[in-house]
């Protein structure tokens, strides 16, 4: 039952690393691209973009995190993982959230949260 439960968590897990990939690269648009219609629905690409921009001005690269805590629940259309991270950047910690669909071994970002005192702050 273990391993069931814990169905999509590897997926992503690869999801997050290629989204960090990507944020290195400063490859705002792929990722908006290829995120899922909840997100896009949530948020235009232009208002994801300053929000990335933000989020590196503000808490600089992102450094390390443990392993992350994780949800998973069965959708209609797949395992819903969601994944949250107790992270490290230049400038600071942060706590990151993000939402996943998994479809067919593929992660699909549906959400992305960041929470720390220094995007008020800085």
């Amino acid at each position: 039952m273990l391993v069931a439960c814990a169905g999509g968590t590897d997926e992503a897990k690869r999801g997050v690393s290629e989204f960090r990939a990507r944020v290195s690269q400063r490859s705002y648009s792929e990722i908006y691209r290829l995120a899922g219609h909840e997100f896009r629905r949530a948020t235009s690409e232009e208002q994801f973009l300053r929000f990335l921009a933000a989020l590196e001005r503000k808490l600089g690269p992102w450094q390390s995190a443990p392993e992350p805590a994780w949800n998973v629940t069965r959708g209609t259309s797949g395992h819903l993982v969601d994944l949250t991270y107790q992270s490290q950047f230049v400038k600071g910690a942060a706590t990151e959230q993000f939402s996943w669909r998994i479809e067919d071994g593929t992660a699909i970002l549906m959400g992305y949260n960041v929470n720390s005192p220094l995007l008020v702050t800085e």
